[in-house]
């Protein structure tokens, strides 16, 4: 691994951790700090020195400061471009005309919404009110995008500097919000959705219905051969997000111990991972998601390390503080419920930091790109409109060597019924991003 050697004119947990971030998880380069500029200049390899002034013989990257400041505010950075790149801390001084550090910092450690952001009746962030929103790069992985041009003016700068090459990923994640359509329903519930049906005037489900519990049918949200043979083939890894709770008004899975579903979760074991959907009301009612992780447990008698918030309610700091004390090694909800784009400015897995107790962490934060119900019922798109957009964010991830997440859901992948040609949509979105 290529070795950075690093002065911090000012040190600070945060300028360090933002230096890792750059150098480390999007350049992939192992970072060795040194205290003095003599040490600095002696190093072997690559050089970099993060100040207000230049040191001579080595890649300089102006400081703006910000990275010195405590605490949490409300704060708005300046704002610049660089190559049509919209970029944060711009400057006219140092080797590059941005300060990298402090704009990766105020993106990844998601300053603005430990400040406080407007939400909608979900508590989620209103994507208008993003930074990323407000100044026309939501839909860009800026923060990627400025690892690289790091990359290429040290590459200007000294011509051996060698990082890896970005390889270019797919992940695909499926959320199991119901498990089944039909199936594991209690026999009063089965009747009332019949007669609903019935009196609806929707003959297809009725029949649908009758041919599932009578076993002359599969319940079309259980996955199919098809659309797992789609993920395995085409993606680098595969993850269901499984809902393990009691029922509630937004909470309608079938419980994990239904005997039926037990077998089909443990049927997507091996090719798939198996991650931890936490509950609606997980982010607001302590307690709640262990015990939720522990009926998952018990049923595919592995650890859950994976999770991702059910309708997305990821709670800055709460959320990630509560699942690192779960164990939980990958958090997976950071993302957009209603566009395509990077809430965060990067497509790339990083270690969350807390901002309020200054302390690098281990939990890995994992960005995705695009939600299936976005597509359709957020932005209105028909299946084939979906198709173009999301082909257009994949190309866009391709060309930096990035990492594509989708979020979709069983009951979009459905083999019958109304949404068979967002199934279709999918599956092809899935195979067009193959790596």
């Amino acid at each position: 691994m290529t070795q950075i050697s690093v002065l911090l004119a000012e040190p600070t947990p945060r300028a360090e951790q933002a230096v890792r971030w750059v150098l480390n998880n999007l350049l992939g380069c192992a970072v060795r700090l040194v205290s003095t500029e003599d040490e600095l200049i002696a190093s072997d390899g690559a050089k970099l020195h993060y100040g207000d002034r230049a040191v001579p013989g080595v890649l300089n990257i102006h400081s703006s400061g910000w990275l010195k400041a405590n605490g949490i505010s409300p704060f708005e950075p300046p704002t610049g471009s660089m190559n049509e790149i919209p970029v944060l801390f711009p400057t006219a001084e140092g080797d590059l005309p941005f300060d990298v550090f402090a704009a990766t910092f105020y993106l990844l450690s998601r300053y603005e919404e430990w400040s406080g952001l407007p939400s909608d009746v979900h508590g989620r962030p209103l994507t208008d009110s993003l930074h990323a929103s407000r100044h026309g790069y939501l839909q860009r992985p800026v923060v990627d995008e400025w690892a690289l041009e790091l990359k290429e003016a040290w590459t200007r700068f000294d011509p051996t500097f060698d990082p890896p090459v970005r390889a270019y990923q797919q992940i695909t994640t499926v959320d199991l919000d119901n498990g089944f359509k039909y199936l594991g329903r209690p026999l009063w519930r089965t009747m009332g959705s019949t007669l609903r049906d019935v009196l609806r005037g929707n003959r297809v489900d009725v029949r649908e219905r009758l041919r599932v519990l009578t076993g002359r049918s599969r319940d079309p949200f259980l996955l199919d051969e098809e659309a797992r043979s789609v993920f395995n083939t085409c993606s680098d890894r595969v993850i269901h997000f499984v809902l393990s709770a009691s029922r509630g008004e937004w909470d309608h899975a079938v419980p994990v111990d239904d005997p039926a579903y037990a077998s089909a979760l443990r049927s997507y074991m091996g090719p798939a991972e198996i991650g931890i959907h936490p509950s609606y009301h997980t982010s607001d009612r302590p307690g709640l998601a262990a015990n939720e992780i522990r009926a998952l447990q018990d049923i595919i008698q592995e650890p859950i390390t994976l999770s991702r918030q059910h309708f997305l309610r990821l709670k800055v700091p709460g959320t990630f503080r509560e699942m690192e004390k779960l164990g939980i090694r990958e958090e997976h909800s950071m993302g957009i419920h209603d566009r395509i784009g990077f809430r965060c400015g990067t497509c790339t897995p990083y270690p969350w930091y807390d901002l309020e107790q200054e302390r690098a962490t281990e939990l890995m934060i994992h960005p995705f790109t695009v939600m299936d119900n976005t597509l359709c019922h957020k932005l209105g798109l028909s299946p084939e409109e979906a198709i173009i957009e999301v082909r257009a964010a994949v190309d866009r991830l391709k060309r930096i060597g990035g990492t594509f997440t989708g979020l979709w859901h069983e009951s979009f992948l459905a083999s019958t019924g109304s949404n068979t040609e967002w199934r279709e949509a999918i599956l092809r979105i899935i195979q067009e991003a193959r790596p």
